[in-house]
Formats: structure tokens, sequence, C-alpha cells
């Protein structure tokens, strides 16, 4: 798979400079042979006819009616789990890999994957570093969920690759590992890259031993929202840049940030990626988006929606690199806290970083208990952490666009997902029932 990884990243770095006319005519030739073949070979779509509003009676594809395909959500996936692996797969796919997801938005999703995606997303990775500055790497250690128990603390796991004509090691520890020994294990590998979630990674640098003195490349978040607090601090710890990717285990890569500008581009080249509603109709200009994966042969999930929402750049490009760029990833629905009107609100707009200057914290959380209702939870080894409790509540209510009523609570720990994630921000309330 190295070969093919590095062919396709030799291709990635010619097409991030394709005209907009020429990308959306290069995605329709992986489209079409995706959904024939998921017509054909995947019996979610063959049973169910849902591709056929694409077909006109001469079995051409009728690209103006895309958007009469009907979306798949996390829960029809799940629900639908073994008819979306397709009976055969074409030769050049390679072999198949299974997984599930982490279950942090509830019940896990089994998948599968083929080589041939798995390496599409190794070579966006690749360009990443490229677009870093970065030297190949010859050593990353990863820190994510690892669902069948393997990658345990003090070994996990490892293994090799040649990327960009250079061996590389790449080292897996499971993120359910304390951030303590997660610490040992970094410093006993001393990697040049690491990869993770970024609450998790902020927290991991803040451990990091003072006498640890090893030079880091990079620090790539993924799995998770970066927050800006979250980067600040792992820039700060860790000594080096971070960059932030955007991705799902069973979706692959969809945007990679350029380091070096802070823009995320979009992975125009392996996934179409689009507005649910087709345009953003927010007044912050976020979308859920709808996501179909070109290279996923096994499992085919066309215009998938997990409940990510995202804002578009539509700003001109600043370079000759005309791929699509985001704004910002707001999260997912569990992030969105609900107003007293009923409306909904991203609370990842709050001035959190000014929150530092009233409170001491090793880390917060903003959970939303009622629809009047949001707690600040901290951690804090301060003797006296709260340093003006009343200029931090009136921060908090000028940052909410409705009357509710803030409640600063020290706790003794924020626990993280079973999965390893953590999140900063947490609507508490059943959104069903409260919609």
């Amino acid at each position: 798979m190295d070969a093919l990884t590095q062919r396709y990243l030799e291709i990635l770095l010619k097409t991030q400079f394709m005209q907009p006319a020429q990308m959306v005519s290069y995605q329709r030739g992986l489209l079409q042979r995706l959904v024939r073949h998921a017509r054909a070979q995947v019996p979610f779509y063959r049973d169910s006819g849902r591709l056929n509003v694409l077909f006109n009676k001469s079995d051409e594809i009728e690209w103006e009616r895309w958007d009469e395909v009907p979306v798949l959500t996390r829960p029809e996936a799940q629900a639908n789990n073994a008819d979306l692996y397709a009976a055969m797969i074409p030769p050049e796919c390679g072999n198949l890999q299974e997984g599930q997801t982490s279950g942090s938005t509830g019940r896990p999703l089994k998948f599968r994957v083929n080589d041939l995606m798995a390496a599409a997303g190794t070579a966006l990775l690749e360009r990443g570093l490229v677009w870093a500055g970065l030297p190949p790497p010859t050593t990353i250690a990863w820190i994510r969920y690892v669902y069948d128990g393997n990658a345990s603390y003090p070994m996990g796991m490892v293994y090799s690759s040649v990327v960009r004509g250079v061996p590389r090691l790449i080292h897996i520890l499971s993120a359910t590992t304390t951030i303590d020994d997660q610490a040992k294990w970094l410093a006993r590998i001393k990697p040049d890259v690491v990869m993770g979630y970024p609450n998790s990674l902020a927290m991991l640098g803040q451990s990091l031993p003072s006498e640890f003195d090893h030079l880091f490349q990079l620090v790539i978040c993924n799995g998770e929202v970066t927050s800006n607090r979250a980067r600040e601090t792992i820039e700060k710890t860790f000594h080096c840049n971070a960059m932030d990717i955007y991705s799902g285990s069973e979706m692959g890569t969809i945007a990679v940030e350029d380091a070096k500008t802070r823009q995320m581009f979009v992975c125009e080249e392996t996934a179409y990626v689009e507005p649910r509603d087709g345009a953003s109709t927010q007044n912050d200009g976020l979308s859920e988006l709808a996501i179909t994966p070109f290279y996923n042969y096994a499992m085919p999930l066309i215009r998938y929606v997990t409940g990510d929402y995202a804002a578009f750049d539509r700003s001109p490009p600043s370079d000759g690199r005309m791929l699509r760029r985001l704004d910002y990833v707001a999260g997912r629905e569990r992030n969105l806290f609900i107003l007293p009107s009923g409306k909904r609100w991203w609370p990842y707009l709050m001035a959190s970083k000014n929150a530092i200057e009233y409170l001491s914290f090793d880390q917060f959380q903003y959970v939303q208990t009622h629809r009047d209702r949001i707690e600040l939870r901290y951690v804090s080894g301060a003797v006296d952490p709260v340093k003006d409790r009343t200029a931090l509540l009136a921060m908090l209510r000028a940052a909410a666009p409705e009357p509710i009523e803030f409640v600063i609570r020290q706790v003794p720990e924020i626990a993280r997902h079973a999965s390893g994630k953590f999140e900063e921000y947490l609507c508490a309330i059943d959104q069903e029932k409260a919609g």
C-alpha cells in the first residue's frame, strides 16, 4: 500500500490546483463509478431503489437530480449495518478492514473499509505535512480509540511504512490510557509527530515532565472539534504548531488544515462534501454536512450525515490551491444548546478565551442542564480559583443571546468518554423533547 499512497500523494499535489469546473468533472467520474457499484452490489441501495432517481431511461445519470437522493443518517446506517456491506468489491480496492466508531454519539457503528480508501487517507495526511513544510517524519505517535482492546499501555502497538521514500514507524496507544501514562509513553518513544484528540492532547501537553526536552515537529488534532483554547495549550506545551484534521472513522478524511496559513481545505479529491440543505440557512453560516466518500467500495456511504455542522469559507483563495475551505467546524448536534425560546445556539461562540482572566482552571466544560441553565464546570488546583465571580458571570451572560442562568461549579474531575474523547460543550437535555 506504500507505493499506492506515494502515487496518490503525487496526484494530490497536482489536483489541488484544479479549477472548480475541472474538479466537478473529476468528482462526477468518481461518483458515477461508486453509485453504479452501490446500486448493483450493496443490498441497502439495490433493494431500496433509493439511487434510481439519478438514472434516466437510458441508464445515464442526471446529476441535476443529485439532491433528490435521500440522505443516509447515522441511525439509519446503524439499523441497516450489514446491508451496507458490498457483496463484491473491485479487485483494485484491495483488502477489507473492519472497525467500529468510538460510540461517542451513542451506539457504535460497525464499518468496513478497503485498502484504497486507507491509502487515500494516508496520502491526504501526508499532503498536510507537505503544506506544513515538514520533511517526512520517521516516527508518529497516534493516541486513538482502539475498539478491539489492543494498543494498551505500556507497549501499545507499532507498524511500519515507507512514505516519500523514508521509513516510518507509527506507534499507537489506546486513548483510554490515563493522561499520566500517555505522557510516560511519549517520553519513551520521542516521536516527531503526535496525533490524537485535541482536548486530551491539551491535557497531555500539560502533563509532560518539565525535564522532557524532546523537539516535536507537529501535533495533529483529529476526532473532535479543536477549540482555540485547546490549540493554544497544545502549541504552548508541545512547543510546535498544531494541525487540525476533520475526519471520521467510517468516512475517512474530510478536510485538512494548512498548519502555516490556518486554512482548512476540503479533500475534494476523495469525498463530496455538501450542505445537507443545499445552502447555509443559519445566520452564522453553519450547515449540517452530507458526506459521500469516493473510495470506500466495501461500505458505500452516499449523502451520509452524522450531525456535523460546519461553515464554508466563501472568501477568494489566497494562493493557487482551488480546493474549497471550511471556515470552522462547529461540532455535532450534541454540542448544540437550546435557548429558552427554543432556538438552537452554538455555545463555542462564547468568549471562553476570556474566562482565564477571571478563573484559574486546569480544565473546563460547559454543560446545559436546562433550557435556561448552563453550568461552567471546572477543575483547578489553585487555592482560590475564582478571581472575579461577578465579572465572569457578567461576561457569560453577555455572550448568551437570551437570558440564561450561569452556574460556576468546581468539580474534582471532568470525565472523558469511554473512547477517550472529551468535549468542552455538552447539551445534557433531551433535544427532541426540548424541541
